[in-house]
């Protein structure tokens, strides 16, 4: 049975696009004190959709993007389409705490996001 987990190929994959969030939830946030990644450290977008891309070749068909809080990540929705255009991606979907998706929501959907799951924690 532990053969198995290990042979079995690996279909979907997260990805967190920032560390950081505009709630203190213990989700994201776990500690009293929390020392951010700086910015130049995280890897760009077209660094991020490479390593997709590589991923999808390998047989990953869905894509759970994650923060962190994503939508704070400036830009996404052209992060979103490098991905949406990945020839085997089946499913590319955002995971957000909802409280910036109203005024973004057209532009993700235009950019290609197929699905968005709101945390409620």
């Amino acid at each position: 049975m532990l053969h198995d987990i290990y042979t079995r190929p690996l279909k979907d994959l997260r990805i967190s696009v920032t560390d950081r969030c505009n709630f203190r939830c213990t989700y994201c946030m776990p500690f009293d004190e929390y020392e951010w990644i700086d910015k130049k450290e995280l890897l760009t977008f077209e660094e991020i959709a490479r390593l997709a891309d590589l991923f999808v070749q390998l047989g990953v068909d869905k894509i759970r993007l994650t923060g962190g809080e994503p939508l704070l990540r400036r830009d996404l929705e052209k992060l979103i389409s490098k991905l949406s255009s990945l020839n085997g991606l089946e499913d590319l979907c955002l995971t957000t705490n909802g409280s910036l998706l109203a005024e973004k929501v057209s532009a993700l959907k235009s950019a290609g996001l197929t699905r968005i799951n709101v945390s409620l924690a």
